[in-house]
């Protein structure tokens, strides 16, 4: 038994037959990681993180408004670069990037301040870290199920996904950490270990709180297994429950010291602003279907709110996950396309899915490719479709701003005018390539759910869209 939990580890760490993809896929991101950032995601990382240094707690401005999991996370990498660096030189406000705000369109989201690379690697290490626990993840599960040459091509396909790449490793989003917790859940779920499922769960929703609706998932699953008595039943959601409630004790202290901590939290879901990767895209270019929206919300636009939305999605991911757990999938099979199907619902019934919420799904499509290889197409068109979204937003450049401020390969106004010259035709262009990404990940969503769903079948399935297994 110790041999195979000392197996499992070192499989969980590094695959051995493996190593050398590994090493080029560490390389890969800690080469680009120092000299890359998001110009407006990364300010709250920053202020969290010199709050933190200063006693304040990440919720010290009330600037960083995530659950505290990360933040938790990252203190101990900022206390180290610390004793190198004075958080001082940590980033720096630079007048220079101010023109380009001018232009409209985007560049709001452009903040002139810019991280020192060093800040930038010590920010993403544990993103990479855990990125690059999600492929041996992955490899574990498919080893398991499918053997070791089938494994080695699923860690492939995520460690040199390239849209996990500029998420992580450019971007600096820790959306990845979350999608870690969530494999181990759905891992441990899968072989019954429902205390261990809860606590990563509870882990998970301390950095995201997305991973709510696979608690969602996997209770109802339990409590609709037929196969068992309502006492073990009861008893399986009960030890979920424990698991997942174990996570809060991490907060605890947190919740003494900063009540307003939830609220600060929560202030995200406030935002009524439609868009991003899911049906209600076109609600960015249709100004009359948000007009509607006031601060002040009445009975009768209650139902155009994001928490409208967000019930729906609820109440879907709820009769979803009752049908699917009584469905004739092998077990295995149905915890994965659940998976897949919930957090299809989960991203299209969001205000705003944004490039880096594609990730919570993307694991368990590939997962689900090798049972059914045309799941590959809608990986791919995800992968391209948050790609694209990401780079057409303010322009591919704008990642480059610490590249520019601390070394001699290109210089602040280079980086604005490549900026502005993508801006210079208008909307148009921008508004196009942002429709377009849309569109596309959509549908493939969308595509994914019907490859997998129990509906329609037999002889109206095969003829709706054949068969891939």
């Amino acid at each position: 038994m110790e041999g195979s939990t000392f197996k499992n580890i070192r499989l969980f760490l590094c695959p051995p037959s493996l190593a050398k993809i590994f090493a080029i896929g560490l390389v890969i991101r800690l080469a680009i990681a120092p000299w890359t950032s998001d110009p407006y995601d990364i300010y709250p990382f920053y202020a969290a993180s010199v709050d933190m240094l200063a006693g304040m707690g990440m919720y010290g401005h009330a600037i960083f408004s995530y659950p505290p999991g990360f933040g938790m996370i990252m203190y101990p990498f900022m206390v180290l670069l610390s004793c190198f660096i004075d958080p001082a030189l940590f980033g720096s406000f630079h007048s220079e990037i101010l023109e380009i705000r001018e232009i409209g369109a985007n560049t709001d989201l452009i903040y002139p301040f810019i991280t020192a690379p060093a800040f930038n690697l010590a920010l993403k290490l544990p993103i990479i870290i855990g990125d690059l626990l999600v492929a041996s993840m992955l490899y574990i599960m498919v080893r398991e199920w499918k053997g070791d040459k089938l494994a080695k091509q699923a860690y492939m396909l995520w460690i040199f996904n390239p849209l996990t790449i500029w998420i992580g490793s450019v971007m600096g989003q820790f959306d990845v950490l979350a999608v870690l917790c969530t494999l181990i859940a759905v891992y441990f779920f899968i072989h019954h270990r429902n205390i261990l499922t809860g606590l990563f769960l509870g882990i998970g929703v301390l950095i995201k709180v997305y991973p709510i609706y696979f608690g969602i998932l996997f209770i109802i699953y339990l409590l609709a297994n037929s196969s068992s008595a309502w006492k073990e039943r009861f008893i399986s959601v009960i030890n979920l429950i424990s698991g997942a409630l174990v996570s809060t004790i991490l907060v605890l202290p947190l919740l003494f010291t900063t009540p307003q901590m939830i609220d600060i939290i929560f202030r995200r879901a406030g935002n009524d602003t439609f868009g991003g990767i899911n049906v209600w895209f076109p609600s960015s270019y249709i100004k009359n279907l948000t007009s509607s929206l006031e601060n002040n919300i009445s009975i009768e636009n209650f139902f155009q709110t994001p928490l409208f939305i967000m019930l729906i999605g609820l109440a879907l991911v709820i009769v979803v996950s009752f049908i699917l757990a009584r469905s004739d999938n092998l077990p295995r099979e149905k915890i994965l396309f659940a998976s897949v199907i919930v957090m299809v619902i989960a991203l299209m019934f969001r205000s705003i899915t944004n490039p880096q919420h594609l990730l919570w799904v993307l694991p368990f499509i590939l997962l689900s490719s090798f049972v059914d290889k045309r799941m590959r197409t809608p990986m791919y068109a995800l992968t391209a479709s948050g790609l694209l979204f990401s780079m057409a937003l303010r322009s591919p450049a704008v990642v480059l701003y610490p590249l520019a401020a601390h070394t001699p390969l290109l210089t602040i106004s280079q980086l604005n005018n490549i900026i502005i010259a993508y801006f210079s035709a208008g909307s148009l262009l921008p508004a196009t390539l942002l429709a377009l990404s849309s569109l596309v990940g959509v549908v493939a969503m969308i595509q994914a759910v019907l490859i997998i769903s129990p509906f329609p079948s037999g002889k109206l399935r095969k003829k709706l869209w054949g068969t891939g297994r």
